[in-house]
C-alpha cells in the first residue's frame, strides 16, 4: 500500500497507520491504510485513507478511498470508513467486507462482495444520526 503515502512529505509517512485482517476461513485479506495529521492550533486536519480486499492470488480490490485532502477537524466534509467484519453475508461461500462509514453526524454500514472480478456494494444502510 505504498501508493497511499505517495505525495506525503518524507517525515510524514510514519503517521500512516495500517490495519490488516486475514481470517483463516477464507484466505482473503481486508486491509486499511489511514493517514491523519492535525495542524497545530487550527481547525484543519489532513486525511487520506484506503480500504482494500486482497485475494489469495494477491490481486487487490479497492473498496473505498479518500484522496489526500484537508478538511475541518470539528465538522469534516469527508466520509471515512472503519473495518467491522469479514464474513459470508450473502451465502455464496466467498468473503464479504463489512465496513462502517462515518460522515459528520451520519453513520451507516456498507457490505462489499467481489463478483465477476470487481467489488460491488451489496448493502448500504442501518444508518444512525447523532
Amino acid at each position: 500500500m505504498i501508493w497511499l503515502t505517495s505525495g506525503l512529505p518524507a517525515d510524514q509517512d510514519a503517521q500512516t497507520f495500517f490495519t490488516v485482517w486475514k481470517p483463516r476461513a477464507f484466505g482473503w485479506t481486508l486491509a486499511e491504510g489511514f493517514y491523519r495529521r492535525f495542524h497545530g492550533e487550527s481547525d484543519t486536519v489532513t486525511l487520506c485513507q484506503v480500504i482494500v480486499m486482497i485475494a489469495p492470488s494477491s490481486r487487490v480490490f479497492v473498496l473505498r478511498a479518500l484522496p489526500f485532502q484537508d478538511t475541518d477537524a470539528d465538522v469534516p466534509t469527508v466520509t471515512t470508513w472503519s473495518l467491522r467484519d469479514v464474513t459470508d453475508v450473502d451465502g455464496d461461500g466467498l468473503p464479504d467486507a463489512v465496513i462502517q462509514a462515518d460522515a459528520y453526524e451520519d453513520h451507516w454500514f456498507e457490505v462489499y462482495s467481489i463478483q465477476s472480478g470487481t467489488p460491488h456494494m451489496i448493502f448500504s444502510g442501518l444508518g444512525y444520526y447523532l
